[in-house]
Formats: structure tokens, C-alpha cells, sequence
């Protein structure tokens, strides 16, 4: 969880450790998400299932996908821990 401008925001992490956070509007909800590094900004040729740059193709994110994972770890790791506790 993350504090931005007075409001908790949930922070998915989509790899290592990092100090920086992307702020994103997911459903309707802040959404952070750690792990990323931005390479370059700007606009690409975009299809369906990605985008390509300068002749590269980048697949998109599934944020969906990656917010699912994210609530069933977590409810993975409360169950866990209620196992364990007298």
C-alpha cells in the first residue's frame, strides 16, 4: 500500500524492487503498480495485443490478470496465517 496525495492506493508489484511507483486509473480505482522501469514515452502502433516499437513488439499488460493474481495471493497468505495462529 502506498499514501499518494492523502489517498491509500494498492501497490501491485510486477517485478523486482523499485523506488519508483506508476500511478494508474484501473476501473475506476487508483491503482500503483512497482517493479516497472520506463525505457522511453510516447506513442506507438498499437494492435490488440500490444504495441510495436521501432520494430520491436512489446505485449500488453494485463492488468486485469495481474490484479486477480494479486487478490488471490493475498487471500492465499490471510488463510495461511489464520491456519497458523491459535
Amino acid at each position: 500500500m502506498a499514501l499518494v496525495g492523502g489517498e491509500v492506493v494498492a501497490v501491485l508489484a510486477l517485478g523486482e524492487h523499485r523506488n519508483e511507483l506508476l500511478l494508474c486509473e484501473f476501473e475506476g480505482k487508483a491503482l500503483a503498480l512497482s517493479g516497472l522501469s520506463a525505457d522511453r514515452v510516447g506513442f506507438w502502433p498499437a494492435s490488440e495485443s500490444g504495441v510495436s516499437v521501432d520494430g520491436v513488439y512489446v505485449p500488453a499488460l494485463d492488468l486485469r490478470a495481474a490484479l486477480e493474481q494479486f487478490r488471490s495471493d493475498r487471500a492465499s497468505a490471510r488463510e495461511s496465517a489464520q491456519e497458523g495462529s491459535p
